[in-house]
């Protein structure tokens, strides 16, 4: 019989790969669905790959933070890919698109690891 604590931490890692596998598919939706035009947005295109990517990680934050590492180098990785793909599914793939995921990435690895370190542990 499982203690409620390790029940607590079971529910607490799952939420953390739910979290990955739905910024997984948002991305990967978004980024990789053919269309005849881009849309007109509102904003920066690099400021959506920010806010993008780094939604991404900050919802695969549920769980070890060593694990969220090992994610975020799987978003990384997959953010170069999309670029690579982009151009045969009628889209545009740009360095600069693969730089702005990066720094969205990074910004959220940082946000979580400084609330753990003055939230969580103080």
């Amino acid at each position: 019989m499982l203690k409620t604590n390790s029940v607590i931490a079971l529910l607490y890692h799952k939420r953390q790969i739910i979290g990955f596998l739905l910024g997984f598919i948002a991305i990967s939706v978004s980024t990789l669905t053919p269309v005849e035009q881009l849309p007109v947005v509102a904003g920066s295109d690099k400021l959506h790959h920010v806010i993008g990517f780094g939604s991404w990680v900050l919802l695969s934050c549920f769980g070890p933070f060593n694990r969220l590492l090992q994610m975020s180098g799987f978003i990384f990785i997959w953010g170069g890919v999309i670029e690579l793909i982009q151009p045969y599914v009628n889209r545009y793939g740009e360095w600069q698109d693969f730089a702005a995921n990066s720094v969205g990435i990074l910004l959220a690895l940082a946000l979580v690891a400084l609330y753990q370190k003055y939230c969580i542990r103080a």
